[in-house]
């Protein structure tokens, strides 16, 4: 039934009150605080200037590099040009242009540039070196997965944007499994990940010569060549360069040393622990030791080849994939709706963009949980088992990734079963692709379910910890409720209210959730009215996303922003198809009201780049409600040389000069009870976490008066040194730790190195008797 036209002029002025309400309230800063942020922001902008110059001149030297490979292409093959004079005259004149433009750039360089940049070569060799480590292994990564669908599934891709995506993931998957083959023998050290890359190069490269050289020649070539459309409408031009801009800023981040907390934590140390020792260590003072970790060891054939900065542009890889799926999604399932306009909502979400410039595993489970969904609906159209096979292989790495994609294990099956039974109503043929999905999907992960299991008898530990338990050493009840205590940091309180509120107060109150989506997924929450008359894939979408939010919102989870990225690729179609259905509406009113929506959205889709970030911290008053898990500033000094390595990091990781001390002047024998975490990766000797459970009867199980029983534990642990946080020991009670009484200190330590935030003491054993 058609609204009538009174209501509809009602419900546009409902959606444009509650457009210009979330907008003032979301960047409140700018009208509570204006000339702070608006300072803030030049600042930023000002920064952001050096790389706009560093694009430019990038742009120019392929421009002309293409033109000079274009006319000895002709000039090879004698071309259009009928005078072969004219042609060499031709290629000549460009390649003297060329030439002119590096000798300049090169002096620019030289005689400008580099008196500013005193750390320009090191700059220059950690980037080159990580930016072709990660290069090859993405190249034997397609080879790898090109091996698995052509010669184990018997599959070819039409397309060569399915061809990219698919190759890319599954091969970085059988890249993770042949390393977890090698450390399996005890033979996954270094060498072997670089002989084992080497290989798979060296035997692609042969098989792509054999093909190219059989009677199928031709078609191959014509197969490998994206075809790339010229016709592009002029609005997606706007959102093609927003999508390139921001994938530009967050390549730029990703050349920076590594500074992250979890990604120093574990995503790079446990790599960097088992090149060292051959085989897959675990620590049973740290409890994410035995999550399931397939994309550590991507980051360890990362490592092997380019160091960290390779390890972390594997991650990065993740986002210009995603949005290549995104775009996918949105052409084959969701027509009529902007596949730019998707890929620009996609890439601008502040963390996402942020998860592209760091070794952490979120971006890369979206890719795969994206690639389980573009597979199913390709299975639910074409009954082709092969797309079933994908989804399963897709899903069995995502769960081998993070024990968050059991979420989606549970919504995947269960669509599918019902997509199916609507279609065929059969219950035998909806439910054995649906089991075979889910079965399948499971043997990827098995192994490290197995060996969680065969360490704490827990096969998700530290999940599910009141169901299987662990042993004493490894977690306990004290430890769970740390955890918990940890996790409940995040959102707000559970009750009826606050969970229907949940939407608004995660985009308006970000800061409490560790992150943001910015404000344009719930700004365009109203045209979801809208997605229906695209595709019932949009429908779908739809629901995924809202059971996926309803478990995110379950106490089987935590309100961290990260864990929503899985679902990113699927609100930013949703919002374009939204944006979409809201400018159709718009023109029903006024000639141009769809024109004035695409305006505002290209405004409101640059202010989610970091220049505009201190916008979005609503919540910002002196030290308190700053946003985490964002990209607060670009790294440029570091990424072009103004500034060496270790002064950035001795800037951004608090403990980096205090474990610097320690690698170069402690014995290999030491062992360091340390009062400091996110900082893994630079620490090169052995070393015990205060919060780990076998260090609680030193740490926060002995208070003042419990020195005796304190240290016998260390005496137990076998710890030769201590690091405090003197930060830390200033906030606490002064009866907190037995430890660290002055007394204690007085009579015990030996104080060894001290900075402005951490001091290490020597225990003196030799001095004192138990």
């Amino acid at each position: 039934m058609r609204i009538q036209r009174g209501s509809q002029y009602c419900l546009l002025a409902l959606w444009l009150a509650w457009t210009v309400g979330l907008l003032l309230i979301y960047y409140r800063q700018v009208w509570l605080s204006p000339t702070e942020n608006l300072a803030l922001v030049w600042s930023n902008l000002v920064d952001l200037l050096p790389l706009l110059g560093i694009g430019l001149g990038a742009a120019l030297l392929l421009f002309l590099a293409q033109r000079v490979g274009r006319k000895i292409s002709q000039l090879l093959r004698q071309e259009k040009f009928t005078q072969p004079s004219q042609l060499l005259y031709g290629t000549l004149l460009e390649f003297g242009g060329l030439t002119i433009y590096v000798a300049l750039s090169y002096l620019l360089i030289r005689r400008v540039l580099l008196p500013g940049l005193p750390y320009f070569h090191e700059a220059v060799g950690r980037s080159v070196i990580g930016i072709v480590g990660a290069g090859l292994t993405v190249v034997a990564a397609q080879f790898l997965g090109l091996g698995v669908c052509r010669l184990l599934l018997r599959w070819q891709f039409q397309d060569w944007r399915d061809r990219w995506l698919y190759h890319s993931a599954i091969g970085l998957g059988a890249l993770a499994y042949l390393s977890l083959g090698l450390a399996f023998l005890g033979i996954y050290y270094r060498l072997s990940i670089q002989i084992l890359v080497a290989t798979v190069l060296a035997a692609g490269s042969l098989w792509l010569g054999y093909c190219f050289k059989s009677d199928n020649s031709l078609q191959l070539r014509s197969a490998a060549q994206p075809r790339l459309t010229s016709t592009v409408a002029p609005a997606d031009r706007i959102w093609q360069g927003v999508t390139l801009i921001a994938i530009a800023i967050a390549f730029v981040c990703a050349l920076a040393p590594e500074q992250e907390f979890d990604a120093l934590s574990y995503h790079l140390s446990f790599p960097e622990m088992w090149l060292e020792a051959g085989y897959l260590v675990d620590l049973p003072a740290q409890y994410v030791s035995l999550y399931p970790m397939t994309w550590e060891l991507i980051f360890g054939a990362g490592l092997a080849l380019g160091g960290p900065i390779a390890a972390k542009l594997l991650h990065f890889v993740s986002l210009p994939l995603t949005v290549l799926l995104t775009y996918q999604l949105t052409r084959r399932f969701v027509a009529g709706v902007s596949p730019w306009l998707a890929s620009a909502f996609l890439v601008t979400v502040p963390i996402v963009l942020w998860e592209a410039t760091s070794a952490y595993v979120d971006l890369a489970l979206a890719l795969h949980v994206g690639l389980v969904l573009y597979a199913l609906w390709q299975y639910v159209q074409e009954r082709h088992w092969q797309w079933l096979v994908l989804a399963a292989l897709n899903l069995g790495l995502a769960l081998a990734s993070k024990h968050l994609a059991l979420f989606v294990l549970a919504l995947a099956a269960i669509g599918l079963f019902l997509q199916l039974w609507f279609q065929t109503k059969n219950f035998r043929q909806a439910v054995i692709p649906a089991i075979a999905l889910s079965v399948g999907s499971l043997v990827l992960p098995f192994p490290w379910y197995l060996r969680s299991w065969l360490a704490s008898g827990n096969p998700v530990f530290p999940e599910l910890f009141s169901l299987f338990g662990a042993p004493a050493d490894r977690w306990d009840a004290v430890s769970e409720r740390g955890l918990d205590h940890f996790l409940e940091q995040f959102g707000r309180p559970d009750s009826v209210l606050n969970l229907l509120t949940l939407p608004w107060d995660m985009t308006v109150n970000a800061a409490d959730y560790g992150g943001t989506l910015g404000p344009l997924f719930l700004l365009f929450l109203p045209g979801w009215v809208f997605i229906r008359r695209y595709s019932s894939a949009a429908s779908w979408f739809a629901g995924f996303v809202l059971l996926y939010f309803v478990l995110w919102a379950s106490p089987f989870c935590s309100f961290q922003m990260r864990f929503l990225v899985p679902i990113t690729p699927l609100l930013a179609i949703l919002a374009a198809a939204s944006c979409e259905g809201l400018a159709h509406w718009l023109n029903s009113f006024a000639r141009g009201g769809g024109l004035a929506l695409y305006t505002g959205l290209a405004v409101l889709l640059p202010l989610n780049l970091p220049p505009f970030l201190p916008f979005h911290e609503g919540n910002r008053v002196g030290w308190t409600g700053w946003l985490t898990h964002v990209i607060r500033e670009l790294p440029l000094p570091v990424v072009v040389g103004q500034t060496s390595e270790a002064a950035y990091l001795q800037k951004t990781v608090p403990s980096y000069s205090a474990w610097q001390y320690i690698n170069a002047h402690l014995p290999k024998t030491a062992r360091i009870l340390t009062f400091s975490d996110g900082d893994q990766f630079y620490s090169d000797r052995d070393r015990l976490w205060s919060d780990a459970t076998i260090a609680r009867p030193a740490t926060w199980g002995a208070a003042r008066g419990q020195e005796k029983q304190a240290f016998q534990s260390l005496q137990k642990s076998e710890i030769s040194h201590i690091l405090f946080d003197k930060q830390q020991l200033k906030s606490l009670p002064p009866d907190t730790l037995a430890i660290a009484q002055p007394e204690v200190v007085k009579t015990w330590y030996e104080e060894v190195y001290e900075d402005s935030r951490y001091i290490l003491y020597r225990v003196q054993w030799e001095k004192s008797a138990l």
